[in-house]
């Protein structure tokens, strides 16, 4: 896994116009057909008159683009990342998709029966993902601490995998990456887990409900659709990068593609075993 520590500070406009270029697979000619048609993405000008694109402009971008393949109109989707706050601490995996795909069904869902969904997410990604990007969110470190070992055996096979709470320390070394998240991060109140790789994609966000009688319960997301897995995807880079982690080999991240038939089934059937094994004690 290359992962390597960078400047935190993303506010400064390092990229050349073929840089943006690589990172988001947009030609030179269209980002500046873009620039005068939207102002976006809005360059800094070097005294001899080049473009220097702000890093976070490729995770902008990528939202754009997400947000026009699930049926935006390019205009509109520029219009809605334009409007989006600069600050990635404010960022929410859940908040992200209810605002970008509003289609998207919620259920409630005591915590047990989102660590089954979880760990079935988590085993499919062993037994059939082909080296992918793995992203967690886990509120507090104690609770990563009880599934440390299963995300350390992820760690061993991802192209990369992040994890992500109220860590003391950003860890970029660690397998996995660990990153202390902002005391105001929306984050600290989420569950997620984001996995994509060639052949499997799939998002479980959740947003724990406060003050629900005495027992946790999250209103949850969980959806094999690719525009999903994309914008969970770029929140979560957009918060590894604030953090001064990247994963140079990540970004872009080509797409998800849309799990086959056999591999949603094969998802689901596990997530069923994970919940008999609720009644039984066994989990």
């Amino acid at each position: 896994m290359s992962v390597r520590r960078t400047d935190p500070a993303p506010g400064d406009a390092t990229l050349g116009i073929g840089e943006l270029s690589r990172r988001t697979g947009l030609t030179p000619q269209l980002i500046r057909a873009w620039e005068t048609r939207f102002g976006f993405p809005e360059p800094v000008r070097t005294p001899s008159g080049r473009r220097r694109y702000d890093a976070r402009d490729v995770d902008r971008i990528g939202r754009v683009l997400t947000l026009k393949e699930s049926g935006s109109r390019l205009a509109q989707a520029v219009a809605r990342v334009q409007e989006e706050p600069d600050d990635v601490r404010s960022l929410s995996v859940y908040g992200e998709l209810r605002r970008g795909l509003p289609h998207l069904g919620t259920r409630l869902m005591r915590r047990d029966v989102l660590v089954a969904i979880s760990r079935a997410i988590e085993d499919e990604a062993l037994a059939r993902a082909v080296r992918p990007v793995v992203f967690g969110a886990f509120q507090r470190e104690e609770f990563y601490a009880r599934s440390s070992a299963r995300w350390e055996e992820l760690a061993r096979t991802a192209e990369q995998c992040v994890v992500f709470a109220d860590f003391t320390a950003t860890d970029p070394d660690a397998e996995p990456v660990t990153i202390a998240l902002d005391p105001a991060s929306p984050l600290l109140r989420e569950w997620a887990v984001v996995v994509s790789s060639s052949d499997f994609a799939v998002v479980l966000t959740a947003w724990e409900v406060p003050d629900h009688d005495s027992e946790r319960r999250f209103e949850v997301i969980f959806t094999l659709e690719p525009a999903a897995v994309r914008i969970a995807l770029d929140v979560c880079t957009a918060t590894a990068r604030a953090a001064g982690v990247t994963a140079p080999d990540v970004v872009p991240l080509a797409g998800a593609a849309r799990p086959s038939g056999p591999a949603a089934d094969a998802l689901v059937l596990r997530a069923f075993d994970y919940l008999q094994g609720l009644g039984s004690g066994d989990l």
